[in-house]
């Protein structure tokens, strides 16, 4: 089970509120009572509107999920402030005729569109340096740099002159995020306007590497990126990101929440008030947190320290062995605590203290129980590290590039790709793998050819490839009904009449709908 981590440079993390609600340390009842969800009232995940299909085709593809999220708009933000900048260091003294600035021309969108795609590419197919992918050594050759009509140079001062804000504009010198902020906003903003997502939302924190200076750098020893920008993130819990944001070392606090309360407000504000439930770990759990989110009609679990304001003094402080679990409840909120290998404290606004069969044996061949607490939050919790785990598999961030470069290959490789593979999938009701996504998406953009039958068929057959599922039980038992393939084949032979190969076929317990 995950209990998230904390970073040493972090806020602290022990709530300081109102004095005058120090009564909570006291008054938790032991009779501790099974706690239902609030009332879900908002649109169940999916869609809000269709996806335009670019082509006559009338059948979704990846480019139209993906170019739904990341449109003109965006497109023209990047084509404009790049094409600004350009200008901006071309005014700012002279070039040498020998440089690659000597030779820039603005970029349009089609171009725009391009050099997302060689970026994209870079992060399936990766060599040591972007100069390699256009080399003609053997060992680096590759046909499709050399046909998609973009030069190495061209490339390269492109992605030198990539922005998403004018520099010389009037700014609040507070705002360390100007760099990025435009397009993060612009991309949640379409994510937002695509999708909702259900009655359940999970928020955590992850790391984008980085290792140059900057002020807001973290240091974080528990995560695969030790140095890096920590990126907030809310969730579903299949690993759909609907709104991040960037811890930057400032911003105010909600009312008598903790900094880390605060994000997740923020994050979840427009989804509240809908008797949506939300998974955090023990960085932002607190009574506090709990409370405002139930006077908004929303749930709250997650694990918990020890060392937060304003918890049962018995339960902190209770020494148990394996097994054993304490309870206490005061009004709509449940602390528990349970001893597995270690203490495990939990606070939930939805859940007693009922335990639940995990349909597993331990070696004496005697049924394991959970706290039905622990459970929901195991079976929910994994989608950040969905998110994360699909997101670092192809991305195309190098180490020389500058943070705010990175944060945007994060976005628009990592976290728009990932969603709109979740969005196709859903949409097509298939399993297409995030390598055939992003390959369907760079040779979408790059324009290039499948000249390969067999990868044709391969590609054609991950689409559109069937899908068994099994039958519902039906009074706890379980459904069979004979093989269509099985039948077909004996009649095909022509000597059994359909009730004999009815009776001969092979009973089977799963279907295709």
């Amino acid at each position: 089970m995950s209990d998230g981590e904390s970073d040493s440079n972090d806020e602290e993390v022990v709530a300081h509120g109102d004095p005058a609600i120090d009564f909570l340390e006291e008054d938790w009842s032991n009779t501790v009572l099974n706690l239902g969800r609030v009332d879900f009232t908002g649109k169940s995940a999916g869609l809000l509107h269709e996806i335009e299909i670019e082509d006559s085709t009338n059948i979704l593809k990846p480019i139209d999920v993906f170019f739904s999220i990341i449109d003109n708009d965006i497109l023209l933000l990047m084509c404009n402030e790049t094409n600004w900048y350009a200008h901006q260091r071309l005014n700012n003294g002279p070039v040498r005729r020998s440089s690659r600035m000597s030779r820039w021309k603005d970029v349009d969108i089609d171009e725009m569109k391009k050099f997302l795609g060689v970026l994209m590419f870079s992060g399936v197919v990766v060599f040591p340096t972007y100069e390699s992918y256009w080399k003609k050594d053997s060992l680096y050759y590759h046909e499709l740099f050399h046909k998609i009509g973009m030069s190495y140079n061209r490339f390269i001062i492109i992605l030198k002159c990539w922005h998403f804000v004018d520099n010389n504009i009037a700014r609040d010198n507070t705002n360390r995020l100007y760099k990025i902020k435009p397009l993060m906003d612009m991309i949640f903003q379409k994510t937002q306007n695509l999708y909702t997502p259900g009655d359940t939302l999970v928020v955590d924190e992850s790391m984008i590497a980085f290792r140059g200076r900057l002020l807001f750098r973290q240091y974080n020893p528990s995560k695969s990126h030790k140095y890096g920008i920590k990126m907030y993130k809310l969730c579903t819990p299949e690993g759909f990101t609907w709104a991040s944001s960037i811890y930057c070392g400032t911003g105010p606090t909600l009312g008598t929440l903790d900094k880390p309360g605060t994000v997740v407000v923020n994050l979840a504000d427009s989804l509240l008030d809908d008797g949506r439930l939300i998974i955090t770990d023990n960085f932002y759990t607190s009574v506090l947190l709990a409370e405002y989110l139930y006077g908004r009609k929303t749930d709250l679990c997650g694990t918990l320290r020890k060392n937060r304001k304003w918890l049962p003094v018995d339960v902190k402080e209770k020494k148990m062995k394996k097994g054993q679990f304490i309870a206490r409840q005061k009004e709509f909120i449940t602390i528990l605590k349970w001893h597995d290998k270690r203490d495990v404290l939990m606070l939930s606004t939805c859940h007693g203290d009922q335990f639940q069969n995990t349909g597993k044996t331990d070696r004496k061949g005697n049924t394991i129980t959970k706290p039905k607490m622990i459970l929901d939050y195991n079976n929910t919790k994994q989608g950040i590290d969905v998110s994360d785990q699909l997101s670092s598999y192809y991305n195309p961030q190098r180490k020389s590039l500058v943070w705010y470069k990175k944060v945007a290959m994060e976005l628009l490789f990592g976290i728009t790709v990932v969603n709109s593979m979740i969005i196709f999938n859903k949409q097509v009701n298939k399993k297409l793998t995030l390598l055939s996504f992003t390959e369907s998406l760079s040779r979408s953009i790059l324009c290039t050819e499948v000249t390969d039958k067999s990868e044709s068929v391969n590609i054609q057959k991950n689409i559109s490839m069937h899908i068994l599922e099994q039958f519902d039980r039906q009074n706890g038992k379980i459904q069979r009904k004979r093989c269509h393939g099985c039948y077909s084949s004996l009649r095909e032979d022509g000597q059994l009449s359909a009730e004999e190969a009815g009776k001969k076929a092979k009973k089977v317990n799963t279907h295709c709908k």
